[in-house]
């Protein structure tokens, strides 16, 4: 690692190429100076490291393998078409947390430091067969309060699957089965939890195809029970789930647009709500979802339903979020946004249903997931600026209310905050987030993010929150 880490320094000057700005944390790799393309040498690709990192495919650098340290990683020949990928990401932390849970619970008032180490091994045969391992250590320093499974994890397998190719006519298709990492679409149902210092994965059967503009799958399995030792975390056989998904891409390049559905069958032993005590929750999600762009206009748009039971209750919940944006390509590049969040909360505690959103595996609504989308309706325009190549801001406002009074305020994990018969009022708050990114090289980030929320005179007694964090993320 010190000398892919030396290569990382060494090519600090290399010029980075304007990107879209992606979610918090989950950039894409720049550009880098590669040597002259020669008649017998055919090019390096340029570093693209993904969200999620099995998804890249280093297929292609047979050829360029010997270009330099990092290309050699990416590809080690073995035998035939078998070949195997290293790959590893190390992520420094410091955090400032004032008025966490909005002042509810332990609190954390010095600040602590959080460190992220991950090192992942990809053997393939070439559209035969994949084995795929990723290994985690997390660690967070002078937490004075929750020291909960997404701050610490020690060294355990964050992932660890096999995955078969299939080849149907023109179709691709692929079975996985083990512990991986999921996110599809906007990631609203599943996300792999990049902004927390543990990530999320599954333990999960997958089969997954694509033809033409198509694409789908079907998944079944469990959640995994995260701990805080050494290779303890295990499957977690009380929260099952069983979904499908399907979607379609319409055209291509500034005029583009792709249809989505996901439908997931969940049961888990035990959830709680404020409404409600806790109970055993059988829950059906189906999640349509539609993103487009026309030139400069780009608009992302998903509905969620949810129904089952929950104990002796009826479930009967939703989601429904939606930005529209417009982007502008010179000078600073600045993209304005709206953004608009809506979940359910029980609007009757006696009338035999429970109407809370109940999230199964969410995507935070902020950079340290200060609120849950549980009975949450949000208006909040962003801004984006880009100075320069390596350079990206982002701002936003927020206005936050109850979608029912009924109901109470939750964190992201479902913990109550504030219960309903706390305030009679709908508004909750106001918050507002700045957060920057650069791009040292294509192996290093730098970057930082803050949030300020002010909570209602209603909701107290509380605390106002302050969120401050900075981050060093190498990967090679």
């Amino acid at each position: 690692m010190f000398d892919i880490m030396a290569l990382a320094l060494t090519s600090a000057a290399a010029p980075v190429p304007a990107t879209a700005p992606p979610a918090p944390e989950q950039t894409e790799a720049p550009a880098t100076e590669t040597a002259p393309e020669t008649p017998n040498r055919p090019k390096a690709p340029k570093p693209a490291f993904k969200p999620i990192n099995h998804d890249e495919d280093y297929s292609s650098f047979r050829a360029v393998r010997d270009e330099n340290l990092w290309t050699r990683l990416k590809y080690i020949p073995l035998a035939g078409k078998t070949y195997a990928t290293l790959g590893g990401e190390l992520r420094l932390r410091p955090e400032l947390r004032i008025g966490e849970r909005w002042g509810r619970g332990p609190q954390d008032d010095d600040g602590n430091f959080q460190q992220r180490t991950r090192v992942w091994g990809d053997l393939q045969i070439e559209g035969l067969f994949r084995a795929f391992v990723d290994l985690e250590h997390a660690t967070s320093s002078g937490l004075d309060s929750v020291v909960a499974p997404i701050e610490e994890g020690r060294l355990d397998f964050n992932q660890a699957f096999i995955e078969a190719h299939v080849p149907v006519g023109q179709a691709k298709i692929t079975a996985r089965f083990g512990r991986q990492e999921i996110g599809i679409g906007n990631q609203t149902v599943f996300d792999m939890r990049e902004g927390a210092n543990t990530r999320r994965s599954l333990d999960l059967l997958r089969v997954m195809g694509s033809t033409g503009p198509w694409d789908g799958g079907f998944l079944t399995g469990h959640a995994v029970l995260e701990k805080l030792g050494t290779f303890d975390d295990e499957t977690n056989h009380d929260y099952d789930l069983t979904g499908f998904h399907a979607g379609r891409n319409f055209g291509s390049g500034p005029r583009s647009s792709r249809a989505e559905m996901l439908f997931v069958a969940s049961d888990r032993a035990s959830v709680a709500f404020d409404s409600a005590a806790a109970a055993r929750d059988r829950r059906r999600t189906l999640s349509l979802r539609y993103a487009g762009k026309a030139n400069a206009w780009s608009v992302d748009v998903e509905a969620i339903r949810q129904w089952g039971s929950f104990g002796n209750l009826d479930i009967d919940a939703y989601y429904v979020t939606g930005t529209v944006a417009h982007g502008w390509a010179s000078g600073w590049k600045p993209k304005l946004a709206l953004r608009v969040d809506v979940g359910s909360g029980d609007r009757n505690p006696n009338d035999g249903k429970l109407g809370t959103y109940g999230p199964l595996f969410p995507k935070p609504l902020t950079y340290n997931g200060d609120l849950g989308p549980h009975n949450l309706t949000i208006f909040q325009p962003m801004l984006t600026l880009q100075p320069n190549a390596r350079l990206t801001l982002d701002f936003s406002a927020a206005g936050l209310w109850r979608t029912s009074i009924h109901d109470g305020v939750y964190s992201l994990g479902g913990q109550v905050l504030r219960s309903a018969d706390e305030s009679d009022s709908r508004f909750f708050g106001k918050r507002a987030t700045a957060a920057g990114r650069y791009a040292l090289n294509p192996f290093t980030t730098l970057g930082f993010y803050t949030i300020y929320g002010d909570v209602s005179e209603k909701f107290k007694p509380g605390r106002d929150l302050f969120y401050a964090a900075a981050y060093a993320t190498f990967r090679f």
